[in-house]
């Protein structure tokens, strides 16, 4: 199924506009990467999180599904999806241009427990920039775990702010503002007062459990 399809038959369900907005929240992108693939066949993953998103159940067919619904699991190992056109920045900000799984990374389970992590919403991402050094350098692995989003204070997340995706340290200020936090002194935390701003787009991706890199 395409996405403008499914943006049609969900309208028709929902009896109101589902927006590219909407979508680009269920799907955990920017709504500039939710409009490039609205003539693209949806993958099962991404149906999935459309169904849990708008609680509807609509089917595809897995032999075309570009990727599983579950990282594969052994009786040692999990498979974790590697998305390589994902970056997360630390610096300026990044597009997402292609959430498409390219390779796998596989895990202990022993490690996946430690880590405390789903791995049904768990991915593999790539840090770029140098606003977060000296804890995480660009080029660095970082495991995104999207069931986690609700902020703890001076944890790493991947956010998306205004169509860009950034790996920050949050903080919560009551009632209603986030404090966005670079580890590089050279980079000035910021504030994002969510009541303040109606149509901004910001949204916690997930939280960064675990970063690594290969040595250079």
């Amino acid at each position: 199924m395409k996405l403008y399809k499914f943006i049609e038959e969900i309208t028709g369900q929902l009896k109101r506009k589902v927006s590219y907005t909407d979508i680009a929240a269920a799907l955990d992108v920017s709504r500039q990467y939710a409009n490039q693939i609205k003539n693209k066949e949806l993958t099962q993953k991404q149906l999935q999180k459309l169904n849990e998103y708008f609680k509807c159940n609509f089917n595809i067919d897995l032999a075309n599904a570009k990727r599983q619904t579950a990282p594969a699991v052994t009786d040692d190992c999990i498979s974790i999806p590697v998305l390589g056109g994902v970056a997360a920045s630390m610096g300026y900000g990044v597009t997402v241009y292609n959430e498409e799984q390219t390779a796998s990374y596989s895990i202990s389970k022993k490690l996946a427990n430690d880590l405390d992590i789903n791995p049904r919403r768990t991915e593999m991402i790539f840090a770029q920039g140098d606003s977060m050094l000296p804890t995480i350098e660009g080029g660095d692995s970082l495991l995104i775990d999207h069931s986690r989003r609700e902020i703890y204070d001076g944890k790493i997340y991947c956010v998306r702010i205004e169509g860009q995706l950034y790996a920050k340290r949050l903080q919560k200020i009551p009632p209603n503002t986030i404090r966005v936090v670079s580890d590089n002194d050279k980079y000035r935390s910021f504030e994002i007062d969510l009541s303040q701003e109606i149509n901004f787009d910001f949204a916690v991706i997930g939280e960064v459990r675990w970063w690594g890199r290969v040595a250079r």
